[in-house]
C-alpha cells in the first residue's frame, strides 16, 4: 500500500509540474494566439483527466478513498471538445464568469433592498452590487478584451493551485508510512 501512496503522490505531483508550466505560458504569454491557449488547456484536461482514472483504479485495489472516475472521465471528454474547437474556451470562460458576477450582484442588489429598512450595511451592499453588475456587463459584452486580463489572471491561479498540490503531496509522502498503516488497519 506504502508503494500506491508513492505512485499516487508522484502522480499528483507530476501533473501538478505540468499545471505549472502551463500557468506560467498563460502568464509570460496572454497575447498569444487564442487557438494555441485553448489548445494547450485541452491537452492539459485531457492528460489530467487520464491521471485520474488511472489513479482511481489503481487507489480501487488498495482501497484507498480516492474519487476520480467520475471527474476524470468529465476532464476527458471536456478536453476532446475543447480540442476540437479550442478558439470557444476563452470566450466561453470568460463569458461564464461574467454570468457568474452577474448573478453574485444581483442577489447583493436584493440582499441590499431587502435590508434597505434595517439597521444593517446596505448601502455598501447596493455599491458593491451595482460595481459587480457593470464589471459583470463589461466582462459579458467585451469577452476578448477580457479573456487576456482572464488568462493572466487564470495563470495564477492555476500557479497557485499546483502549488498548494504539491506541498500537499510532500507533506503526504512524507508520512506515507502512517498513512498508509492507517488504511492498512482500516480496511484489513
Amino acid at each position: 500500500m506504502k508503494e500506491a501512496f508513492k505512485r499516487t503522490t508522484n502522480s499528483i505531483i507530476f501533473s501538478s509540474i505540468i499545471a505549472c508550466i502551463v500557468g506560467l505560458i498563460m502568464i509570460i504569454y496572454p497575447s498569444m494566439s487564442i487557438k494555441t491557449i485553448g489548445i494547450i488547456i485541452s491537452i492539459y484536461i485531457i492528460l489530467h483527466g487520464i491521471i485520474l482514472v488511472i489513479l482511481d483504479i489503481n487507489a480501487y485495489k488498495y482501497y484507498i478513498p480516492f474519487d476520480g472516475m467520475l471527474p476524470g472521465i468529465l476532464s476527458i471528454l471536456i478536453g476532446i471538445l475543447l480540442i476540437s474547437k479550442p478558439s470557444i474556451l476563452p470566450t466561453l470562460f470568460t463569458i461564464g464568469i461574467g454570468v457568474w458576477i452577474c448573478v453574485s450582484s444581483i442577489n447583493s442588489i436584493k440582499l441590499a433592498i431587502s435590508l434597505k429598512d434595517e439597521d444593517a450595511p446596505w448601502v455598501t451592499l447596493m455599491l458593491f452590487g451595482i460595481l459587480d453588475l457593470i464589471v459583470s456587463i463589461i466582462v459579458i459584452f467585451n469577452p476578448f478584451a477580457a479573456s487576456y486580463s482572464l488568462t493572466i489572471f487564470v495563470g495564477i491561479m492555476i500557479i497557485v493551485h499546483s502549488i498548494l498540490n504539491i506541498i500537499d503531496m510532500i507533506i503526504i509522502k512524507k508520512d506515507v508510512k502512517k498513512i498508509s498503516s492507517i488504511f492498512e488497519k482500516r480496511f484489513k
